[in-house]
């Protein structure tokens, strides 16, 4: 007759290092997992084995089901070194466009919306002001006068818009570094 078992695993509990080395973790694992609910204690601290053991597997058929790590929470378990790193990135990046602003080698969005809807405003008012101003001018001419005027009028509205500023992108952040303007500082160096 077989020796009958009394060890009830249900009631079993163990200490956090016999729950490493059945796992393969560190003590901050488990005691991560204790947090989340995976690795169950009784009330006195002490690890309850079966519960313990049975979630954990359960919770690695999860991870490995959906691709998650049962050990890492979104912000718990970030690595402190490569966050900082990324935000020093982030900070370079931020003051080589800002450096480039200043030297008017980039230009803000708002600033070349506004610079081409002006453009583009007064090149339309132009345009749709040519009847009216050449309609007296060409009456009576012949067709081929008629298009030189009319080619030489688009020509000289295209020059203007051809012919703009590139000053007008610039943002109020724009420095002109060969000593000409001091831009928006308000530093006047013609006094030295």
């Amino acid at each position: 007759m077989a020796a009958k078992n009394d060890t009830n695993f249900e009631d079993m509990t163990v200490s956090s290092k016999t729950l490493e080395a059945l796992f393969g973790v560190k003590d901050r694992t488990i005691r991560d997992l204790s947090e989340k609910g995976i690795v169950k204690r009784d009330s006195h601290g002490r690890y309850l084995f079966w519960n313990s053991a049975k979630n954990y597997i359960t919770a690695l058929k999860v991870a490995r089901a959906g691709k998650v790590n049962p050990m890492q929470t979104k912000e718990e378990d970030l690595d402190l070194d490569q966050e900082k790193a990324q935000h020093e990135v982030l900070k370079r990046q931020i003051t080589e466009i800002k450096l480039q602003l200043i030297k008017g080698q980039v230009h803000k969005a708002e600033d070349v919306e506004a610079v081409m809807t002006d453009m583009f405003e007064k090149f339309k008012s132009k345009m749709t002001a040519l009847p009216s101003k050449l309609a007296k001018r060409l009456e009576g001419k012949q067709r081929t006068e008629i298009q030189r005027i009319l080619k030489q009028e688009i020509d000289n509205a295209l020059v203007e818009l051809a012919n703009y500023n590139p000053a007008d992108f610039y943002s109020d952040e724009h420095i002109e570094i060969s000593g000409e303007a001091i831009g928006s500082l308000g530093v006047d160096d013609s006094e030295e």
